[in-house]
């Protein structure tokens, strides 16, 4: 079997026989979406990065949580559990398809049925009960239970032409995708996507293709900047930096809406189903010295689900400390004072410095007794196992992703008993996350949420790392690229020439 290093290979010297067009933008990533152009189908980085060039939610959200208009103009509650949404006006898909009231309800009407039950978008809203057109431009969403964050979640929702959908079905849509956004798809390829500017769009871009193209090692997206085969490289180590800088390349850096850290198994009789492992586990790991030493300082250490920015983050919870004697004490104070052996499966290529930071975790954890295997993924075969429940060990690298709503409780029916196949499962605490989920005023909201942060930092279902930062490569001729929660501003990027 080939491996991944010899695709990379392949693909970055394929770049070399592409003919240079000075206005198409040429990005790499680890990985294309798994879905193809389904935008139902995943909520997961590595597929929108790609999406956000093709599709459109009702709202956007900036770096600093403020919900903001996107094909809705405006809206408002009529009563905890209905809100209305004006749309913008004039807007088609890029098949010339009307953008209307009709088709958000086709929208919500598929990702509430029992066709969607396996599509990652519709668990993300299933207090929706319906939607109904006023008119031509105003759409009522009713809710099973209030929802006050509702506009927020909503621009993970990604309006698809709705004749398309209904003509293809999900599968053949995933392949021939139609939406809003600044780009159309011309080429979807295993590893490289082609697509033209979509000049008739509410937001038509300043270039006039993108190519995407899926580079699984970091070492080969650097390489394409390098020898100017690419204008962006996603995710990369920041020991990149000055490489790139001496090829007259830059380094972008970004805060995610995110915390980063590696998620403990907990539902199976292992040492991390006791809590005061995974305390040990907290304290016996120097985030501090990781960030300032791998990270270059660009970030903080995290201590709960949510960064600091986030909306409901509780700035009087402190990240744990590093305390490798207290780490040693609470592991013999549950029975193993000699430590224990412990697999984590992650994905190296998809998180910043990877390698180098899970060698510092386990080099940290073997000085307090805890002998770690770390096993490199694919991002495909994370997923499969976040699904199904079948990790090898009992840790595997992710993510508290707050994305797109940059609300605290985002990530946290992820990581508990709502799950279909929880790997973390605390009975006693689901009450409160109902409360706070259901509460429709925001200053009784917001102290629920703290509340539910303080016990997600009490019981450590996860070894809280840092909040997440992402180091992109950017060509010279790169301007204006400004993420939002890793949602990127296609539309607003520019290439110039030097």
């Amino acid at each position: 079997m080939r491996s991944r290093s010899w695709f990379s290979l392949v693909t970055l010297l394929g770049l070399a026989s592409v003919a240079h067009a000075d206005q198409v933008i040429r990005l790499a990533t680890y990985a294309l979406p798994r879905g193809l152009g389904n935008p139902h189908s995943s909520t997961s980085s590595s597929e929108i990065y790609t999406w956000a060039s093709i599709f459109d939610g009702l709202t956007r959200v900036d770096e600093n949580g403020r919900v903001l208009p996107a094909l809705a103009l405006a809206w408002q509650p009529t009563n905890p559990l209905t809100w209305r949404f004006r749309l913008r006006k004039g807007v088609r898909f890029s098949n010339a398809e009307p953008f209307d009231a009709d088709a958000v309800v086709a929208t919500i009407q598929y990702l509430i049925s029992d066709a969607a039950a396996g599509q990652s978008v519709a668990r993300e809203f299933s207090s929706i009960a319906g939607a109904r057109a006023l008119n031509d431009h105003l759409v009522e969403i009713t809710t099973h239970r209030s929802e006050l964050v509702l506009p927020a979640k909503l621009a993970a929702m990604r309006m698809v032409a709705p004749e398309q959908w209904r003509r293809l079905g999900p599968q053949g849509f995933a392949r021939q995708p139609v939406g809003t956004g600044p780009f159309q798809v011309e080429q979807w390829g295993s590893t490289r996507i082609v697509l033209s500017a979509f000049r008739d769009s509410w937001r038509p871009p300043a270039v006039d293709g993108l190519e995407i193209f899926e580079m699984p090692e970091t070492a080969a997206r650097v390489q394409g900047l390098q020898s100017g085969r690419l204008d962006i490289g996603l995710v990369l180590a920041p020991d990149d930096t000055d490489a790139l800088e001496r090829t007259g390349n830059a380094m972008h850096v970004s805060s995610g809406a995110a915390v980063t850290g590696m998620s403990f198994v907990t539902v199976r009789d292992s040492p991390v189903s006791d809590q005061r492992v995974r305390q040990a586990l907290n304290y016996a790991v120097d985030k501090q010295a990781i960030i300032k030493v791998l990270l270059r300082g660009k970030t903080r250490p995290a201590g709960q689900p949510a960064p600091h920015h986030a909306h409901g983050h509780d700035r009087s919870i402190a990240p744990y400390p590093y305390d490798p004697e207290k780490a040693r004490a609470l592991l013999g104070e549950a029975g193993y004072p000699d430590g224990f052996d412990l697999i984590t499966e992650v994905v190296l290529s998809a998180t910043t410095a990877g390698a180098a930071v899970y060698s510092v975790i386990a080099q940290q954890l073997a000085a307090v007794g805890v002998h770690m295997e770390v096993r490199n993924i694919p991002v495909a075969q994370l997923i499969t196992k976040s699904v199904s429940g079948t990790f090898a060990g009992s840790a595997f690298g992710m993510e508290y992703d707050l994305k797109p709503t940059l609300d605290a409780m985002r990530p946290i029916p992820m990581h508990s008993c709502l799950r279909l196949i929880p790997w973390h499962c605390d009975p006693e605490i689901m009450p409160l996350i109902d409360a706070a989920e259901r509460e429709f005023d925001k200053q009784k909201r917001e102290t629920l949420v703290r509340a539910v942060m303080r016990q997600y930092h009490d019981s450590a279902p996860m070894l809280y790392l840092y909040e997440s930062v992402f180091f992109d490569g950017l060509s010279s001729r790169v301007r204006d690229y400004s993420p939002a929660n890793r949602i990127i501003n296609f539309d607003e990027i520019r290439l110039v020439e030097e």
